[in-house]
C-alpha cells in the first residue's frame, strides 16, 4: 500500500493489479497518492457524475482525509476537469496522430476506429466518463472566456482529416463537420450501449464491423 503521507508508493514493485486498478494513475504516476485520488474520483464520477460526488466521498474510497485531496488539487471541480481534459487530449491526439500517417486514406479509417476502439479497451472508466459526463464542461470546450481558451476536439481534427481526403478526392466533397460527428458516432454510439450494459465486451472485437459501416458512411452517400 502506498505510504498515504506522500506521493510515493511504499514499493517500486507496484503490483500489476495496482496499476490496472485502483493506483493506475491518469496525469499522475502509477501508484502514487494523487494516482489514487484520481482513480477514486473518476470511479465515483462515473456511477453518479461530478455533481453527485461529495469530496470526503473520494477522501474515504482512497482511505485518506479532505484535507490530503486538496493538496494535490485545489477543489472538486479541478479535479474533475483534469480528467476531462486528459481522456479529452488523449482522443484528440490519437486521430491527429492518425491523420499525420504516411498511409492511403483507407488504411487511416481502419487506423482511426481500430485506436480509438483500443483506447476504450485500455481505460473503459475514462472513456466512459468522457463519453458520459463531456456535456458537463461545457466551459472547456465551448469557446474562449477570461479563464479557459477553446479547445479542439477528436470530432474537428476528424474534420480536417476528411477535408484532406475530399482534397485528394478520396471521398466526395460534403460538410466534413458532420461526417466526422457521423465517423466518430459509429463507434461512440456502440461505446454508450456498452456503458448502458446493451452490448458486452471489449469494443475492439466489433472493429472490423465498426470499420465498414465508417467506410460505407464515407463512400456511399
Amino acid at each position: 500500500m502506498p505510504n498515504l503521507l506522500t506521493d510515493e508508493p511504499e514499493s517500486a514493485d507496484i503490483a500489476t493489479d495496482s496499476v490496472q486498478g485502483v493506483s493506475r494513475g491518469i496525469t499522475a504516476p502509477h501508484g502514487t497518492t494523487k494516482a489514487r485520488i484520481e482513480r477514486a474520483a473518476l470511479t465515483l464520477f462515473v456511477e453518479r457524475g461530478v455533481d453527485g460526488v461529495a469530496v470526503r466521498e473520494i477522501a474515504a474510497k482512497v482511505g485518506i482525509t479532505d484535507a490530503a485531496i486538496y493538496r494535490h488539487f485545489k477543489s472538486k471541480a479541478e479535479l474533475a476537469e483534469s480528467l476531462m481534459l486528459a481522456i479529452h487530449e488523449r482522443l484528440t491526439d490519437l486521430v491527429r496522430e492518425v491523420g499525420a500517417k504516411n498511409a492511403p486514406f483507407r488504411d487511416k479509417v481502419t487506423d482511426l476506429v481500430t485506436d480509438y476502439c483500443a483506447a476504450a479497451d485500455d481505460d473503459w472508466d475514462l472513456f466512459t466518463y468522457h463519453l458520459l459526463h463531456l456535456h458537463h464542461f461545457p466551459h472547456l470546450f465551448a469557446g474562449e472566456s477570461s479563464s479557459h481558451v477553446r479547445r479542439v476536439g477528436p470530432i474537428s481534427v476528424c474534420a480536417n482529416m476528411l477535408k484532406q481526403a475530399v482534397e485528394e478526392g478520396e471521398i466526395e466533397p460534403g460538410n466534413t463537420q458532420l461526417l466526422a460527428s457521423m465517423v466518430l458516432g459509429i463507434v461512440l454510439q456502440a461505446a454508450s450501449a456498452k456503458a448502458h450494459l446493451r452490448v458486452r465486451g471489449p469494443l475492439s472485437i466489433y472493429a472490423p464491423e465498426f470499420d465498414k459501416a465508417v467506410w460505407a458512411v464515407l463512400r456511399h452517400r
